[in-house]
């Protein structure tokens, strides 16, 4: 399910947002990068590896990223820590629950598997300041079952 494209202002929303997907399922991945680039994002790369990701990650600018909790049995945290260093916001895209995340990410955003697009984008609207306020959109997960 991508973002309708013909939705008026569709492409503003998150116009000239630099943003880095790392998700192990390939069509998750696609569907995401597809979602926002209609969304005027620019994806600076789809990785399913977390150490790709962090090479990326350290070399390409990059304004907010999109972070699945497992890849391949392999956990994001440590992307995630380097990213929440050097002030970079992101977003768990995950079907663990917010109680099975170390600590230090509970408070981070989720949005729960499967997603709906509409979370998605504003949850990262409203992480660039550029949408929805309220600090959980509706359908952001707080609490979903396991991946």
């Amino acid at each position: 399910m991508v973002a309708d494209r013909s939705r008026p202002g569709n492409a503003d929303l998150l116009s000239g947002v630099r943003v880095l997907i790392v998700e192990d399922e390939a069509l998750l991945a696609l569907e995401i990068q597809e979602l926002l680039q209609s969304a005027g994002s620019t994806v600076v790369g789809t990785f399913n590896d977390l150490a790709r990701a962090g090479q990326v990650a350290r070399r390409e600018a990059i304004d907010v990223a999109v972070l699945d909790t497992n890849l391949n049995g392999e956990m994001v945290y440590p992307l995630a820590d380097d990213l929440a260093v050097r002030g970079i916001p992101f977003v768990f895209v995950t079907g663990y629950a917010t109680s099975n995340l170390p600590e230090r990410f509970r408070s981070m955003p989720q949005v729960a598997k499967p997603f709906d697009p509409t979370s998605l984008t504003n949850e990262l609207q409203r992480m660039m300041g550029k949408g929805p306020l309220s600090p959980a959109s509706p359908g952001t997960a707080r609490g979903s079952a396991q991946e």
